[in-house]
């Protein structure tokens, strides 16, 4: 079963049209990233998901039912919104049980008390939120949000305002709700953690999908080949001429700089440097390392 699929969804205030017909499909237990600079769509296109904002247009189901029928699933999906405020005179399990209820989650204590525990809110269970810090804030609304183990879930900067440990650890605990089959969809502007933590990524620019597909397959796409460098052992000119000459008549490579230490050349596939290595070893060419460069995440992002 899908967890979401769009079909040419859209939403216009008046002229200006922010979501561009977005036909997406994400699948059960995925890790979906969903990327864009502020003003791409985003939020617009999760607020129509979530039934904040009416589509002008297109359509989509949630964990395979219609849009017009939302609130036949809503209790199945959790939602850290971009923003997070509570009661402040609340503790987060007074917060926790208190919103459960308004889902028409039927949830006991211990299990909200589990929940938080989760988020590393253990020791602050009966504290009230008024007293929390903004990383403390986003913890329990992530705890919010998977309260129920909800089939879908969407986390907007789940691990913003914390320190490095409890990022790492919030990490760990999506990849976990993913082994259990749990939909995560989430969006940050912390590239380098949407790049090791997401199965696919979808970049939306001017409401528009520009990229989409795992990070090697947007590699591919905007980057057809890749770059090898490898750290050669100083050589007479006489011995790198043979083996550059056998390189440029196999074809394996195209060379673009070689000195007496190092050799540079564009690749078509990874496969390719097992064929880069043969040569220079049919030659005597002794090598050090063989590093490859290919975009970052954070490089195609910046791509316009």
């Amino acid at each position: 079963m899908l967890a979401i699929q769009t079909k040419e969804l859209r939403k216009s205030y008046g002229p200006h049209e922010v979501v561009r017909g977005i036909s997406l499909r994400v699948n059960q237990g995925e890790i979906f990233g969903f990327l864009g600079r502020n003003g791409a769509g985003k939020t617009t296109f999760i607020n129509m998901l979530t039934g904040i904002v009416r589509p002008s247009g297109g359509e989509f189901s949630i964990l395979g039912t219609p849009r017009g029928q939302l609130d036949r699933v809503k209790r199945h999906i959790g939602v850290l919104p971009d923003y997070t405020e509570f009661y402040g005179n609340d503790t987060a399990l007074e917060h926790l049980r208190y919103f459960s209820g308004v889902k028409g989650l039927k949830v006991s204590k211990r299990e909200c008390l589990d929940v938080l525990d989760k988020v590393g809110l253990s020791q602050a269970a009966y504290v009230k939120t008024k007293k929390f810090s903004f990383g403390m804030k986003k913890k329990l609304g992530v705890a919010q949000a998977i309260l129920g183990q909800p089939g879908l879930i969407f986390l907007d900067e789940p691990t913003s305002g914390m320190d490095p440990e409890s990022a790492l650890e919030m990490q760990q605990l999506i990849r976990t709700l993913a082994d259990k089959r749990q939909t995560i969809f989430m969006t940050s502007h912390n590239l380098h953690e949407v790049e090791k933590l997401c199965t696919r990524i979808a970049i939306m620019k001017r409401g528009n999908i520009t990229g989409l597909g795992t990070i090697e397959e947007l590699q591919r796409t905007f980057q057809p080949g890749m770059q090898v460098t490898v750290k050669l052992a100083a050589r007479s000119e006489e011995l790198y001429g043979k083996a550059r000459e056998a390189l440029q008549q196999q074809g394996v490579c195209r060379i673009q700089s070689w000195d007496e230490r190092h050799l540079t050349a564009e690749i078509g596939e990874e496969a390719d440097i097992a064929a880069v290595i043969r040569v220079l070893c049919s030659h005597e060419v002794d090598m050090f390392s063989v590093q490859t460069a290919r975009l970052s995440l954070e490089d195609i992002f910046m791509l316009d």
